[in-house]
């Protein structure tokens, strides 16, 4: 068994346990919650401010440190111009980082605008990601 065989086997068996895909949403939470903020012109500590939080904790939340309540992620994402679109897809076509359930929607027309057209152009048989 090669190590990449091995290291597949093991993100397999991680796969399957609800601590991955904790951690796995932690993570893209995070990581659209940091695209929202520098598309904002936010600092840490600008959003910190806005929340009236501690910039400790809005570090926290940037490093996944922090076990957050949709209430929280709601916050969050308002805070940077954003808003919280949560989720729950069929199994098979979740993954991890690149579409999970949880992303930050920008609520700028313009920006609704562009991923209306590029939903369009996928194809019919798309769902567009901002119709509810």
């Amino acid at each position: 068994m090669t190590l990449s065989k091995k290291l597949k086997a093991f993100v397999d068996e991680a796969k399957q346990t609800d601590a991955y895909w904790v951690e796995s949403a932690k993570l893209e939470f995070a990581l659209n919650l940091e695209q929202q903020r520098r598309a904002a012109g936010l600092s840490y500590a600008d959003l910190a401010k806005k929340m009236g939080t501690s910039a400790a904790y809005i570090s926290k939340v940037f490093r996944g440190d922090t076990n957050l309540t949709i209430e929280s992620m709601v916050k969050l994402a308002r805070a940077t111009g954003g808003q919280l679109d949560a989720r729950v897809l069929v199994a098979e076509v979740a993954a991890p980082v690149n579409g999970l359930a949880l992303a930050i929607k920008s609520v700028s027309p313009v920006l609704q605008a562009a991923e209306s057209g590029l939903a369009a152009r996928r194809g019919s048989g798309m769902q567009a990601n901002t119709q509810r």
